[in-house]
């Protein structure tokens, strides 16, 4: 597929590298100059310094023979102004990243099929939503929901009090247990492997674990933790993130103390929200966070626009012995570190917009993508439409790409997690997960 980018920024970038892994022929469009040096340098693929949302600069870019062009610079205008330039050329996918509500609310007089945009993105609600679900699950540093919720990509750094540290996979737990769980990814190292029961798990592995959600109980108590009840939270940051989160916490009922820096917003924000307590401060200042009853939180969470404040602010909460943070982290390259450093959970806004885009590249055979954080595996959603040589046999018969496993099968509204004896049928959905230089070889068997 030709790709055009219209953005080199840190969603761009990272779009760029997952889609050149994938044999995609690339074009990026920036404006800055060190940015295209950055990709150029690290990238084998076409770099052009300019505006995205010029005629001149897209025919350039090869806008009459291009199948998909994405929208992913830091102004919404150029992005959709670049899509509707694409949609006169009948490019046939086009997507804006979009982060003014007055072009994707409900009461917009903009919508997306009129300006010939296929999707609108606007990713800091699902972040919102992520962080929510991250709070309801307290012990997981990560959580993907398939099937409505009933089945559970989770993620468990594993530490002394697990059990089963230096064994082999297929020796965690009893026969009947190991049928309730699937092992999709672990991060080992700061390398991301797809195991196999062979494979062993260690102190500080990064487990990404399939099952459903009633047997996530059992799940934590394998793996040596215990489910933790969060009440008591304090949100650092009142932007369009922040004030997200406080909304669905207090739709479940929990205390909530809002902290912001600055005086005007903080006013806004005590304005709008009736049961939290808005507080004007400093997220690393120690002694006033104390003051304004951090020692009694349960969690915190820190979502401003600056990584390092958000980073620093989680690591005094973790000191002063908050049971769960979770830091918004904008710069990609800082995830894999997250962990290392003491921070229970992390969330980005890119990826999340990366996750809406693979969508789209991948409809058809295929439903979702998802990504995850600080790890390179992501798990992709097929739909068996027809019988083909990996239906009505074995999956110890199916011969996978390396790097790549089975993690559910969906069929007739049950989900189930696969062993060596299940089969494929017709019409089943299968969630599979695989590092990217598999995916090309799983679309060519799944299609």
């Amino acid at each position: 597929m030709r790709i055009i980018i219209v953005g080199g920024g840190e969603v761009g970038f990272y779009l760029a590298q997952r889609l050149s892994l994938e044999k995609h022929e690339l074009t990026v469009i920036e404006m800055d100059i060190d940015k295209c040096e950055k990709i150029r340098n690290a990238l084998d693929i076409m770099v052009i310094e300019g505006n995205g949302a010029s005629q001149e600069v897209l025919r350039e870019a090869g806008i009459d023979e291009t199948d998909m062009i994405i929208g992913a610079s830091g102004a919404d205008e150029i992005n959709i102004f670049a899509c509707m330039i694409a949609a006169k050329y009948n490019v046939k996918l086009k997507a804006a990243r979009v982060r003014s509500p007055e072009y994707y609310s409900s009461n917009s007089i903009f919508k997306p099929g009129e300006l010939g945009v296929d999707l609108f993105i606007h990713p800091e609600e699902e972040v919102a939503e992520e962080i929510l679900r991250l709070l309801m699950r307290a012990t997981a540093t990560e959580i993907i929901e398939f099937e409505k919720g009933k089945m559970l990509v989770v993620g468990i750094k594993l530490d002394k009090r697990c059990p089963y540290l230096n064994k082999q996979l297929k020796e965690m737990g009893t026969e009947e247990l190991r049928k309730k769980f699937r092992v999709v990814a672990i991060l080992k190292n700061n390398k991301t492997i797809i195991p196999t029961g062979e494979d062993y798990i260690n102190n500080n592995d990064h487990l990404f674990v399939a099952t459903r959600i009633e047997h996530l109980t059992d799940l934590l108590k394998m793996t040596g933790k215990e489910e933790q009840r969060l009440d008591k939270i304090m949100v650092l940051g009142g932007g369009k993130i922040g004030r997200s989160v406080v909304r669905g916490l207090e739709k479940k009922n929990k205390k909530v103390t809002l902290i912001e820096v600055n005086k005007e917003k903080s006013r806004k924000v005590a304005c709008e929200f009736e049961k939290t307590m808005v507080v004007q401060a400093d997220g690393t200042e120690i002694d006033l966070l104390a003051k304004e009853g951090i020692l009694e939180m349960d969690a915190f969470v820190a979502v401003t626009s600056d990584d390092e404040k958000n980073i620093i602010s989680c690591l005094l909460a973790r000191h002063l012995g908050i049971q769960k943070t979770i830091s918004l982290v904008n710069k990609i390259d800082y995830m894999p570190l997250m962990p290392v450093i003491g921070i229970d959970s992390t969330v980005n806004v890119r990826l999340s917009t990366a996750n809406a885009i693979l969508r789209l590249i991948r409809r058809g055979h295929i439903l979702s993508v998802v990504s995850f954080h600080g790890i390179e595996a992501e798990g992709i959603e097929f739909e068996i439409k027809e019988k083909g040589k990996i239906t009505d046999k074995p999956l110890s018969k199916i011969k996978l790409p390396e790097g790549s496993v089975i993690a559910f099968i969906v069929r007739d509204g049950e989900s189930f997690v696969p062993h060596g004896n299940s089969v494929i049928k017709q019409g089943d959905r299968v969630i599979v997960f695989a590092l990217p230089q598999a995916v090309p070889e799983l679309e060519r068997k799944f299609s």
